[in-house]
């Protein structure tokens, strides 16, 4: 404690005055005769005790009156913090500044981080030259000068400048932030520094989800047990920590917080559905309408939707691609909200105009329904959807010589004979220029002629030798084999492996028997309940060849008329073309990551963001080689993906030159309003001062309290009022009425000489 006017402590001495005055009242008592003393004795031993004790007990009060009287003239204060700006002395002072998207809410007609950039232009106000300044920002890109101590301020007020002209271009970071790491990072620079005075401040909204790294270290500590504090944790405990709240009274505000998009097969033409979750970040109803835009333009709007506070809506779009190629969507909240920035929501999706496949077929057959072709060809491009997703186009095997077979995605060989070498010799290049080989048996299928084809064409047109063709019947004890094995970690196959019954369901009564056990690299895709393969694909350096067993009709099996023949072989050309189904999306601050296989490793990758900027990087690992996986950014201090929107990556060097799209944006946990309360944030920080700011527009208050300490005058004052009530009740206590009920208990010709007699006595 602290007095601002210490020359007033000698008007303590003033309590002696009582003192002094009871000293001077005490009269010795005269000796006056009576006839008897016998009914006054006991009366006035009782009133003397009785007045002594309330004479002492008000002569403290007097005094404790006096006291407090001068304690408040002094201006007392508390200052239970241990490191405060004092005049002259040398300050070391950290601003943690928190740019999460939260900050980008209307809070009294501002954005919350526009009002703690105001609040860190009061703190260097209040600085003075040769202070030790830092700031810390606690997400987005590292800013050069982030975390140093700036002695000549410049360089402070050149960061906020720029976070001020980012604010102006459109918004704060939408990415999610952990104060915890600068925080900490901020309180080990201040108490490492050699300073009289010392002091962080943090300017936050004080949202909850940012606290997750101080939850964790407060539950660790609870888990092991307190440990004593050493000396580094005592020297960063005692340094203030100033809050400045800037979450006081947001405006109601919706935030987009879901997106699905799905399709059946992502071609032009074909339903896609998008699922938009709407939440109501507000404590009032709030009505908001979703927008639909598809390549910039507009789609579809949604009715108005009604949300009570705290719930979410649901809306779905149904649209259609009308052409092939890269598409980017965005859902958007039309209309005024507390905060753009959770208003908008984006995805990609990569639509193919239509894949071209060729069917390899020995002859046509006259019926139709009768061909060896007729399912496949239902398969890969069914009526019914009225789309152009594949485009199947037949040959005979004599158009392998002549047919540029590099213009098709997939070629089908069904029930073909073996072929002769000049074909398989077109068919083994093709495979390795990243062609997809898929053969499927019948009649014509001989094993040794095709082992002899595919040993001429160096073992690169079959994914395993063939043994034989294997017939169900008496001779093997059984009517027919089932499907009980589907690999589900193939990209195309595991959309199929639930429920079980879509493949357990295919029955095989003749198939040809593969030898996958003398190619390593051979995949099994679909297995028979004895353990033999059915359908088996492999890699042949850019391309695949994959072989199906049994037959494309029902002579040999059921699977044309099983519900899982059209999707899987629809499914397959789809994962052949390399046409993505699933979407890549980040959220903000998260990296770009990619994943390549050994034949399709860039050399570079070229990233576009949606603000146009182009940023190229090679793409090679410590030891020089083509890297297996790309990250992006790499270097914290790059702009990465900062802002929410589509990022389109180039893969440079490949034969094939190939782009892929990632959809970024906002983070939906930042839309939870739930606020860190005082006591949580007190236990975050054991033992350590905490101040919390009253006015984040206003820090004038807070800046005294640190100078100067908190006043204590009215404590002292109300003090006085309640000594001073207490004193009165006490003198009072032995009023006239009392003693006259104790004189009538005296006989009445005695009660003249008791009155006399107990005024002595007191004296």
């Amino acid at each position: 404690m602290t007095f601002a006017v210490p020359l007033f402590l000698l008007a303590g001495l003033a309590a002696v005055i009582p003192v002094i005055l009871h000293l001077i009242n005490r009269q010795k008592a005269k000796d006056l005769p009576f006839s008897t003393l016998r009914f006054l004795k006991i009366s006035v031993q009782k009133t003397r005790r009785r007045r002594r004790i309330h004479d002492i007990f008000l002569l403290i009060l007097r005094m404790a009156v006096l006291l407090l009287i001068a304690l408040g003239l002094s201006r007392p204060t508390i200052t239970n913090l241990r490191s405060l700006f004092r005049g002259g002395a040398q300050s070391a002072v950290a601003i943690v500044l928190d740019n999460s998207a939260s900050m980008g809410v209307i809070d009294r007609g501002r954005m919350r981080l526009e009002t703690a950039l105001g609040a860190a232009e009061q703190i260097m106000r209040e600085v003075q030259p040769g202070d030790e300044v830092s700031l810390w920002v606690a997400g987005g890109p590292r800013f050069e000068f982030d975390g140093l101590v700036d002695i000549e301020h410049d360089k402070v007020r050149r960061m906020l400048s720029d976070l001020g002209d980012r604010l102006n271009q459109g918004a704060p970071s939408f990415e999610r932030v952990d104060l915890s790491v600068k925080l900490q990072q901020a309180r080990k620079r201040v108490a490492d520094s050699k300073a009289t005075n010392k002091a962080v401040y943090l300017l936050t909204d004080m949202q909850e989800i940012s606290w997750e790294g101080m939850r964790k270290e407060a539950e660790a500590r609870q888990t092991e047990g307190q440990q004593p504090p050493s000396e580094q944790d005592r020297k960063i405990r005692d340094v203030p920590l100033v809050i400045v709240d800037c979450n006081r009274e947001p405006a109601p505000n919706a935030a987009i917080t879901d997106l699905e998009v799905e399709a059946a097969v992502p071609v032009a033409g074909l339903p896609v559905k998008a699922i938009v979750k709407v939440f109501n970040a507000s404590s009032v109803p709030h009505q908001c309408v979703v927008e639909l835009h598809i390549d910039s333009a507009p789609e579809a709007t949604s009715p108005v939707l009604n949300i009570a506070p705290g719930e979410r809506a649901q809306h779905e779009f149904l649209f259609t691609f009308r052409t092939g190629g890269l598409h980017r969507g965005e859902v958007r909240l039309s209309g005024a909200d507390g905060c753009r920035l959770d208003d908008r929501r984006f995805f990609t999706m990569e639509v193919d105009q239509g894949i071209p496949v060729a069917i390899v077929v020995a002859q046509r057959h006259e019926i139709r329904y009768l061909d060896d072709a007729f399912y496949l060809e239902t398969a890969l491009s069914p009526a019914s959807t009225g789309g152009s997703a594949i485009r199947p186009q037949f040959l005979r095997a004599s158009d392998l010589l002549t047919e540029p077979l590099q213009g098709f995605t997939a070629i089908y060989c069904v029930n073909l004979p073996a072929l002769d070498a000049d074909a398989a010799e077109r068919l083994r290049t093709y495979v390795e220029q990243g062609g997809n080989l898929f053969w499927i048996c019948g009649e014509n299928v001989v094993p040794e002629a095709y082992n002899r084809m595919n040993d001429q064409a160096q073992k690169t047109l079959l994914p395993a030798p063939l043994v034989e063709v294997r017939s169900a019947g008496p001779n093997v004890g059984r009517d027919t084999w089932h499907v009980s094995y589907l690999d589900k970690s193939h990209r195309a196959l595991r959309h199929l492996a639930e429920p079980a019954s879509l493949y357990e369901s295919i029955l095989v009564e003749r198939h040809v028997r593969m030898d996958t056990k003398t190619v390593s690299d051979a995949r099994t895709l679909l297995g028979l309940d004895d353990g033999e393969a059915l359908l088996v694909q492999r890699r042949v350096q850019k391309g695949t060849v994959t072989m199906l067993g049994t037959t494309a009709h029902k002579n040999w099996t059921n699977l044309p008329l099983r519900p899982i023949f059209v999707p899987m072989l629809a499914l397959m050309t789809f994962e052949m073309a390399g046409v993505e189904r699933s979407q890549r999306t980040v959220l903000a601050g998260s990296p770009l990551v990619l994943s390549f296989d050994e034949q399709s490793r860039p050399s570079a990758v070229e990233i576009l963001s949606p603000a146009g900027e182009r940023v190229q990087k090679e793409n090679r690992d410590e030891q020089g080689n083509l890297g297996a996986t790309f990250r992006y950014p790499k270097d914290p201090r790059e702009e990465g993906t900062s802002k929410i929107g589509i990022y389109l990556v180039n893969l440079l060097g490949l034969a094939r030159p190939k782009q892929v799209a990632f959809s970024v944006n906002f983070d939906p946990d930042e839309a939870n309003p739930a606020k860190l309360d005082r006591q949580k944030l007190q236990e975050f920080f054991p033992g350590a001062p905490l101040v919390f700011a009253e006015d984040p527009e206003d820090l004038s208050k807070t800046f005294k309290l640190l100078r100067e300490g908190k006043n204590l005058w009215e404590w002292f004052l109300a003090g006085v009022l309640i000594f001073l009530v207490f004193e009165t009740f006490v003198s009072n206590r032995l009023s006239p009425k009392q003693e006259d009920q104790e004189l009538q208990k005296i006989p009445p010709g005695m009660r003249r000489l008791a009155r006399k007699a107990r005024s002595t006595a007191a004296v």
